[in-house]
C-alpha cells in the first residue's frame, strides 16, 4: 500500500463497516435471483475555486457519496444507486435494480452477457507529497491570485483572466459476486488558465492547463513562466498573427493538438461499447492495416497522469492497451460485456462518473507513441504547409469518420521553416485517411491535455499526447 496523508485509521474502520454492508448485499442479491450482483460505493471529497480578473468569486467544497448496485436477472440489466449509504437504503437499491431488471424481462431484446474473471481483493491509495485538505482555503486562494495577477498584468491588451483550480479525492470500494472486494483512494489536482486579449475588434484567447494523480504540490511549485505568463503571451502574440489559407496541406502537430487528435478521432472510435453497437468505423477492422507503419496509439491507464487508475470500477486491475500497433488495428478498450460479446479480455477501462452511474468503456491516457525523429527532420522538405500548436477543442463523428479539430495557433511552413504566425485555424478531414497519411513522428512525447471527457451523460478524468508528427494532406480551414 502506497501512503498519502489520510488518516489510516479512518479509512479501516470505515471499510470493515462497509466491507459487511456491501458484502452481504451481494449475497441478498444473488439469493434472490440475480446471476450477477455488483455493489459499488463512491465517495469524492473535493474543493474549487475560481479567480476572474484579479477577484475570487467563487471558493466551494463538498463530498458526495452512495452506493450504486447493478444486477443481471433474467439475462436482463437493472440498476439503482442512493445517496445514503445505510443498510435499509443500500437493500433498497437492490430491490429497485431487481424490480427494473425484471420489469423488462417479458419484452425482447439484448441479453445482458460478461466475461467471468477471477477475483480482485487489494487496496490501493496513490501517494501524494502535500495533502490538498491540510492547505488552508485562503493559502489556495492566495496561490491562485498570484498566478492570474501574473498574465493580468503582462500587457495593457489583455483583458480578461481566468483561472480555475480544483483538487479532489476520490474513493471507490468495489464488491461483486466474483468474490471482488478492492478499495482505490485517488487524489487530483487540476489548474486551468485561460487569457482573452484584445485589440479594436480583434480578440484572441489562450489556454495553459496542469494537472496529475497528485497533490497539492503540483500548484505549490508551478513556474509562472509555464503556466498563466505562457497564456498571457500567447494570447497578446496571437493578436498580430495573420488569418491562415485554407486548402489542404502537410501539416506538422504539436503533442497536444496531436493529444487531442488522437483522444478524439481513434480512442472513441476503440471503445468495445460503440464498437459493439455499431457505432464505430473500426468495428469490422480488426487486425487490417488502418494506418502508416510509423502509428502506434496506447491507452495507458498505469501511465502516473491525470487519467491514471490502478482498477477499474467493475474491479478489473487495469493494464496498458494498445489499440494500433504498426498501423495495425490490434485492439478495443472493454468493460466485462463488451469483452463477452466482443471475444476480448477486460484489462480495466470500465469507469463511471459516480455511484449514479454503472460503469461503461472510458479512455484513461491515450498517445501516440514516439518515434526517432526529432521537430526540424519532421520539418524537412516541405515546401509549403502548416505547423499547429496549441488545442483548443475538437469532435469527432465516430460513425461517418469525420474529425474537426480547432487550434490555439500555427505557422506556415516554407521550404522547411516556420514562417508566418497564423491565428483562427482548424483543420478536418477523415480518421482513416489522415492515420494512414502519418508519415513521420517525432521523439518528444508529452502528455499534457488533462480533462474531462464526456460520453453517455457522464465525464470522466482523462489525459492525452503524442509527439510532433506530420500528416500529408488534410484540410485547413481559413478566410484566404
Amino acid at each position: 500500500m502506497e501512503n498519502v496523508k489520510i488518516p489510516v485509521a479512518h479509512i479501516t474502520i470505515v471499510v470493515y463497516w462497509l466491507k459487511d454492508l456491501l458484502e452481504e448485499v451481494v449475497q441478498k442479491g444473488l439469493s434472490e435471483g440475480a446471476s450477477f450482483c455488483e455493489v459499488r460505493y463512491f465517495e469524492e471529497r473535493s474543493s474549487s475555486i475560481g479567480v476572474e480578473n484579479g477577484i475570487a468569486r467563487a471558493l466551494s467544497s463538498g463530498i458526495l457519496r452512495g452506493v450504486g448496485v447493478r444486477v443481471i436477472v433474467g439475462g436482463h440489466w437493472g440498476f439503482a444507486s442512493t445517496n445514503i449509504p445505510t443498510r435499509q437504503s443500500v437493500e433498497k437499491a437492490l430491490e429497485d435494480a431487481m424490480g427494473g431488471a425484471r420489469s423488462i424481462m417479458a419484452y425482447t431484446g439484448e441479453e445482458a452477457k460478461i466475461v467471468e474473471v477471477k477475483p480482485s481483493v487489494d487496496t490501493v491509495v496513490h501517494d501524494v507529497k502535500i495533502n490538498p485538505e491540510d492547505v488552508s482555503p485562503e493559502e489556495k486562494v492566495k496561490r491562485v491570485l498570484e498566478l492570474e495577477k501574473d498574465a493580468r498584468t503582462f500587457s495593457d491588451r489583455v483583458k480578461d483572466t481566468f483561472i480555475s483550480y480544483r483538487d479532489v479525492v476520490t474513493r471507490v470500494i468495489v464488491c461483486n459476486s466474483f468474490g471482488t472486494f478492492l478499495e482505490e483512494v485517488t487524489p487530483r489536482t487540476v489548474m486551468y488558465c485561460r487569457v482573452i486579449a484584445k485589440e479594436g475588434e480583434n480578440m484572441q484567447e489562450s489556454f495553459e492547463a496542469l494537472g496529475n494523480v497528485a497533490g497539492y504540490e503540483l500548484i505549490d511549485g508551478v513556474n509562472v513562466e509555464d503556466f498563466s505568463l505562457k497564456a498571457a503571451k500567447r494570447a497578446v502574440r496571437l493578436l498580430t498573427a495573420h488569418p491562415p489559407p485554407r486548402g489542404t496541406y502537410p501539416v506538422v502537430v504539436d503533442p497536444r493538438v496531436g493529444g487531442l487528435f488522437v483522444h478524439e478521432a481513434i480512442g472513441h472510435n476503440s471503445e468495445g461499447d460503440l464498437v459493439f453497437s455499431g457505432q464505430s468505423i473500426i468495428s469490422d477492422k480488426m487486425h487490417q492495416k488502418i494506418a502508416s507503419r510509423f502509428v502506434t496509439i496506447i491507452d495507458d491507464p498505469t501511465k502516473r497522469s491525470y487519467g491514471h487508475f490502478t482498477y477499474d470500477h467493475e474491479g478489473i486491475k487495469a493494464k496498458p492497451h494498445v489499440l494500433i500497433k504498426d498501423g495495425v488495428l490490434v485492439g478495443f478498450l472493454h468493460s466485462l460485456e463488451s469483452a463477452a460479446k466482443l471475444s476480448g479480455e477486460p484489462e480495466g477501462s470500465a469507469r463511471a462518473q459516480s455511484h449514479h452511474y454503472p460503469p461503461i468503456v472510458r479512455m484513461s491516457n491515450t498517445y501516440l507513441a514516439p518515434g526517432d525523429m526529432t521537430l526540424e527532420e519532421i520539418l524537412e522538405g516541405i515546401d509549403c504547409g502548416v505547423y499547429l500548436s496549441g488545442s483548443q477543442y475538437g469532435y469527432v463523428e465516430s460513425q461517418k469518420g469525420q474529425f474537426t479539430c480547432k487550434v490555439e495557433e500555427a505557422w506556415l511552413i516554407e521550404k522547411g521553416e516556420l514562417t508566418e504566425h497564423l491565428r483562427d485555424v482548424a483543420i478536418s478531414g477523415l480518421t482513416l485517411e489522415a492515420l494512414k497519411n502519418i508519415v513521420a513522428v517525432g521523439k518528444d512525447l508529452r502528455m499534457e491535455m488533462p480533462g474531462m471527457c464526456g460520453k453517455s451523460g457522464q465525464g470522466m478524468y482523462v489525459d492525452a499526447g503524442a509527439p510532433h508528427f506530420r500528416i500529408d494532406g488534410i484540410v485547413v480551414g481559413g478566410r484566404r
